[in-house]
């Protein structure tokens, strides 16, 4: 199949019509379907583990979920340019770039990964007043993880005072 899973998605109904066997249909299927479950703490041991043709591919997979608008995908992409020595250019720009836009999909963990970027000015400019915004979202939220720690933080710095 080559290292491009993807197009392989795309051209599953193709094969479908009978110009492949059934078990490169399968491999065919398992490889969409890892595209669904792209992780980034996945590649991470991938890669930690040497086996890197397996990372790249989660890898590939996390940034075709997140240029498709996946709020989870979004956010371990920004996560992807704080990364030392893995994959991209580090970038803490790109970094908050792809957090804001998971945030504002209303995914707790982006909100508060830039609610923090924008209380220490991390990639973008230092804003109280966002990061008192993004902050409380991530309270707000169901992610009973995210919501704590934001309000630790929240409270800590003081953000009712912005």
């Amino acid at each position: 199949f080559g290292r491009n899973p993807s197009r392989h998605c795309m051209q599953m109904g193709a094969y479908w019509r009978g110009k492949i066997i059934y078990r490169k249909l399968l491999i065919s299927i398992l490889l969409c379907s890892q595209a669904v479950f792209a992780d980034l703490d996945q590649a991470i041991a991938y890669a930690e583990a040497g086996d890197v043709r397996k990372g790249q591919i989660e890898l590939y997979n996390i940034s075709q979920r997140a240029l498709e608008g996946q709020p989870k995908s979004m956010c371990e992409f920004g996560t992807m340019y704080k990364k030392e020595g893995y994959w991209i250019v580090q970038s803490d720009k790109d970094a908050s770039d792809w957090w804001l836009k998971s945030a504002e999909m209303g995914y707790a963990p982006c909100q508060f990964n830039i609610g923090a970027a924008y209380l220490i000015g991390s990639g973008i400019e230092k804003d109280l007043s966002k990061a008192k915004y993004w902050l409380k979202q991530a309270i707000d939220s169901t992610n009973e993880k995210f919501s704590e720690s934001a309000k630790v933080i929240y409270a800590i710095h003081e953000l009712d005072k912005y």
